[in-house]
C-alpha cells in the first residue's frame, strides 16, 4: 500500500512540475521544444513507476462468492428492509395517534413482503389508553381490513 502511495505522489509531483515550467516558458520561442520534452519526461516516469511500482503491490484477493452467501445477504437484507418498513409506520403511526389526543405505550406492526415485493401489513399491536379510538385512527390510516390486536392485556 505505501508502494502506491508514493507512485501517486510521484506522478503529481511530476505533473505539478511540468505545469510550472510550461507557464514558466509560455511566451518563449521555445515553447514547443520545451513542451515536448516535458511530455516524454512525464511518460517515462509515469511508465517506469508503472513497471517498477505495481510489480512490487501485492492485491489483496477477493473471497469466492458462494449462492449461501449470496441468499444470507439476501435475507439480511430483506429482514432489515422489514424492520425499517415497520419503524416507519410505527412512528407515522404514533404521530396520528399524538395528533388525535390518544394516549399510548406502544405500537408494533407487522408487515409481510411477498414475492412479487409487495407489502402488505397483516396486524398493528396498540397499548393505548382508549383503545377502540386508536383502532379507528390505524384502521382510518391503513384501511379497514388490518387487524389492530389490544396491546393491554
Amino acid at each position: 500500500m505505501e508502494g502506491l502511495k508514493s507512485l501517486i505522489c510521484s506522478i503529481c509531483a511530476i505533473s505539478m512540475l511540468v505545469c510550472v515550467i510550461e507557464w514558466l516558458v509560455s511566451g518563449t520561442r521555445l515553447k514547443n521544444q520545451v513542451k515536448f520534452l516535458l511530455r516524454v519526461i512525464l511518460i517515462v516516469t509515469v511508465f517506469a513507476a508503472f513497471v517498477g511500482g505495481l510489480s512490487g503491490l501485492d492485491f489483496p484477493e477477493l473471497p469466492d462468492m458462494n449462492e449461501s452467501d449470496m441468499s444470507y445477504a439476501e435475507s439480511a437484507y430483506k429482514q432489515e428492509f422489514i424492520r425499517q418498513t415497520e419503524s416507519n409506520i410505527d412512528s407515522v403511526l404514533a404521530q396520528q395517534l399524538e395528533a388525535a389526543g390518544v394516549g399510548f405505550s406502544k405500537i408494533e406492526t407487522n408487515v409481510n413482503i411477498s414475492e412479487t415485493n409487495s407489502i402488505s401489513i397483516s396486524s398493528v399491536t396498540v397499548s393505548a389508553d382508549d383503545f377502540e379510538k386508536a383502532a379507528e385512527i390505524i384502521r382510518s390510516s391503513l384501511g379497514e381490513e388490518t387487524e389492530v390486536q389490544n396491546g393491554n392485556f
